[in-house]
């Protein structure tokens, strides 16, 4: 499962929407992406990936390339240009087989021989120049594919409520014995965990258009994701968006545990799809 920003340019992304994404990514086990044009006033290179914010971001042909081509990239754009990362053991097996000395093949190649040490034990990443001029002199590819498609990285997920009704509302889920992941910029306040049910979880004062539009959005995503999905208002009377439910804050305090919350979104779902087929 892919979680992927779609932007113009790549450095429009916050960290605030990074942080997100992680999030998203590690509760759900999936890789977060970004996916753009440009960045700052060049255009992205195909077939090279980019990083904001320690997650890859690439172009829509090179997405293109890994998905429907099944070719991985291998180039990553840093500061001073591009690089690739290649298999040190199998370089070093390469200088030995054709009896180059570490002098000699540094000097081949025009870097030093720290340098080619580095290599060689998969410490240094290696520019494009130098990368391709040990390919031509090995016949051999040695840089590493970018397995972008499952990507892992670190996310805080003790992210603290915005307002009085998100804590208030965070806590009586907790007290239901559930964890609780806010996430800041999506069209749903917190992701809810009991075991193997997920719950994307929206919260609101009251029930507007932007509120029925944020709960048709969820409703697309939780089926993509194969997820649940509750809005929790403050004052409402219960009834369903597509999937999602609308219910009451008071609601909330009604119920026992979480088992109870989930067969409550569950028999009200039913409830719509018998209204929708009768």
């Amino acid at each position: 499962m892919l979680f992927i920003k779609v932007l113009q340019n790549i450095d429009t992304l916050t960290k605030e929407q990074a942080e997100d994404l992680k999030r998203l990514a590690k509760f759900f086990q999936a890789s977060p992406l970004i996916v753009g044009l440009k960045t700052k006033n060049d255009e992205l290179e195909e077939g090279v990936v980019y990083e904001r914010f320690g997650i890859y971001a690439l172009n829509p042909q090179t997405l293109y390339d890994v998905i429907v081509e099944n070719e991985l990239p291998a180039i990553f754009a840093e500061r001073g240009g591009f690089y690739v990362k290649i298999n040190g053991e199998y370089l070093r097996y390469l200088r030995e087989k054709y009896g180059y000395s570490i002098g000699e093949l540094a000097e081949l190649l025009g870097v030093s021989r720290k340098s080619l040490q580095n290599y060689e034990r998969g410490e240094q990443a290696v520019s494009l120049d130098v990368a391709l001029r040990l390919e031509e002199i090995f016949n051999e590819p040695l840089a590493k594919p970018i397995d972008i498609l499952h990507a892992k990285v670190e996310a805080k997920l003790d992210v603290k409520p915005e307002n009085n009704l998100e804590r208030e509302i965070f806590e009586r889920l907790k007290a239901l014995g559930m964890g609780v992941v806010k996430i800041k910029k999506a069209p749903f306040n917190a992701i809810s965990k009991e075991e193997e049910f997920k719950i994307l979880t929206g919260i609101d004062q009251r029930k507007t258009k932007t509120t029925v539009k944020r709960a048709q959005m969820v409703n697309e995503v939780s089926k993509v994701i194969q997820s649940d999905g509750v809005f929790i208002l403050e004052k409402t009377k219960t009834e369903v968006v597509g999937e999602i439910p609308l219910i009451p804050k008071k609601a909330l305090s009604e119920i026992k545990d979480a088992d109870e919350l989930i067969e409550m979104i569950e028999e009200l779902k039913k409830e719509i799809k018998k209204r929708v087929f009768s």
